[in-house]
């Protein structure tokens, strides 16, 4: 098995227990980028970055910060174009500039605020490396998550 989209399920039930502060509107989130050797396991309790799997297989290279990229405007709402679904989503692009990366394919969002709990992981469907460039990521006008589904 290699890297797929999922939402991890825990964080959502912990949450809507009351027994996690995840909130999906907050300031904290990040996206970590990680090569297909990463095999997650999206039932796995307290999912974080920095734990396994998400310990190993991050990539590395110039331009580009271990943990990821500190995404802005995170907002969960109810989808506009489709009253009783929810999204949620961030402003475009999150960006590495001046980088050299290898074999990115896919994003782990996370909340820095809390310890690195693991909330989302997209594919990219391929692998994407720059070399001295910019690797940008464009979301969804829909969002990053629809519904409780990951949107394309």
């Amino acid at each position: 098995m290699a890297i797929s989209d999922g939402v991890f399920v825990a964080a959502i039930v912990d949450a809507l227990n009351n027994d996690l502060a995840l909130d999906l509107g907050g300031t904290g989130f990040k996206l970590a980028l990680f090569t297909n050797s990463l095999v997650p396991d999206f039932s796995q309790a307290g999912a974080a970055y920095g734990t396994a799997p998400f310990d190993t297989n991050e990539i590395v290279g110039t331009g580009y910060t271990a943990g990821g990229v500190l995404l802005t405007g995170a907002v969960f709402e109810e989808l506009s174009t489709s009253p009783g679904s929810t999204r949620w989503t961030f402003n475009s692009p999150a960006e590495w500039t001046s980088s050299t990366i290898t074999n990115a394919r896919g994003g782990l969002f996370h909340d820095s605020t809390l310890s690195g709990r693991a909330v989302l992981l997209r594919t990219f469907g391929q692998d994407y490396s720059t070399q001295d460039g910019t690797l940008s990521i464009t979301f969804h006008t829909s969002g990053v998550w629809v519904n409780g589904l990951v949107s394309a």
